[in-house]
């Protein structure tokens, strides 16, 4: 007797499969933890990728080139500072800046030093979050941008550096009158970047001279957006802005009514504006034209970090504390995946709690690749989650 054609194939696979393999593993689902590695210190700057590396940097002072498919460090180059900087990644070069003061240029390959650039802010005491005043809450660092050979960059001098990206050399620097932890943009023939002296600037690429420049009335920390002929930024007088590109004039402002600071970096899309918050713990969809909410997503932490954009999903961090100053609120932890339409949550992460103020979650912006999203906790870890 002949047995049933489909009997013979699904044996073999049947025992192929190793005993005990969940099924999980075998077709995960969105937001399951495909694997992590433990890096060393705390990691509050960007991932980067390039051809199948990560390039990021941590608060143990080293800067790292992680191979995601050996699932192990390439090679690591360590600075005097803790490093919170992004990398842009140049040529055969990645760039970065750390708090020892220097930016710094290193082969790809091997992570030999290129060479160094003086930033001029070596021994800039940060304020770093914490219970006790002062509450500076200094905890970014401007990420380098790259555009037409030249390096654009801040410092906690207060100086806007433009650098040549063959030779380390000095541009021209633009002065504001404090630090500036925002990463540029560029806007056509102009940067544009914000400083925590509370404005937002827009300085000519070639000469370093000033556009425009925008009063928001509280320090700014993120980068700023452009789209639609328009600067958006956030803005720790409780407010995100939208200005004509051309003029600097305020073209609306977004006010939180608690009062939160706004941290975050916008990222515009399709004539909407998606941002993070502070103790208002939300992510916003704003109309780019008008300023409204068109949805808010609760994290239940601090939305500090950057959105990031991908297949009709807005992906965001969440920070908590061990103390924290409302009465009754417990801030949550996490890494969120939310629908770009409607602002439903689709799946979260929540990385291990460490020990300090801020004791848990996600600062960093993750890097997708290959339908996986790599993210970073402040817990010193690297996750691999399910796109």
């Amino acid at each position: 007797m002949k047995l049933p054609v489909l009997a013979a194939p699904f044996f073999s696979l049947f025992v192929l499969l190793p005993f005990g393999t969940a099924d999980a593993q075998l077709r995960p689902e969105p937001g399951d933890l495909l694997w992590s590695q433990e890096i060393g210190g705390q990691i509050w700057a960007p991932l980067t990728h390039h051809d199948g590396v990560l390039y990021f940097g941590a608060d143990d002072s080293t800067f790292y080139a992680f191979d995601i498919e050996a699932r192990d460090v390439k090679w690591r180059f360590h600075t005097g500072g803790i490093i919170r900087s992004g990398a842009e990644v140049v040529d055969e070069h990645v760039v970065f800046a750390s708090d020892d003061g220097f930016l710094y240029s290193l082969e790809l390959d091997s992570g030999k030093e290129f060479w160094r650039f003086n930033l001029g802010s070596a021994g800039f005491e940060r304020g770093l979050p914490a219970i006790d005043p002062p509450y500076s809450y200094d905890y970014r660092h401007s990420s380098p941008l790259n555009r037409g050979g030249v390096i654009y960059v801040g410092s906690a001098s207060g100086i806007l550096y433009a650098i040549y990206d063959d030779t380390g050399l000095e541009f021209w620097r633009y002065q504001t009158e404090g630090p500036i932890r925002s990463t540029p943009v560029a806007d056509g023939e102009n940067i544009v970047f914000g400083s925590r002296d509370g404005h937002v600037y827009s300085v000519d690429a070639m000469q370093g001279t000033l556009t425009w420049r925008f009063d928001t009335g509280g320090l700014v920390q993120g980068a700023a957006a452009i789209g639609a002929g328009k600067v958006f930024a956030g803005s720790r007088s409780a407010s995100v802005f939208a200005v004509d590109a051309g003029t600097g004039e305020q073209q609306w402002q977004h006010v939180n009514e608690d009062g939160s600071w706004v941290e975050s970096s916008p990222v515009f899309d399709g004539g909407v504006v998606y941002i993070g918050s502070s103790d208002a713990l939300a992510l916003f969809a704003l109309d780019a034209e008008s300023g409204n909410t068109i949805w808010e997503f609760k994290t239940g932490g601090w939305s500090w970090s950057d959105p990031v954009l991908a297949d009709d999903v807005v992906y965001i961090g969440g920070l908590s504390v061990s103390s924290y100053y409302f009465e009754g609120v417990d801030l949550r932890p996490g890494f969120f995946a939310v629908d770009q339409e409607t602002g439903a949550g689709l799946w979260e992460f929540t990385p291990q709690l460490i020990e300090g103020f801020v004791n848990g979650g996600v600062f960093s912006t993750p890097a997708i690749v290959g339908g996986v999203v790599y993210v970073a906790g402040i817990d010193g870890r690297l996750y691999a989650l399910k796109q």
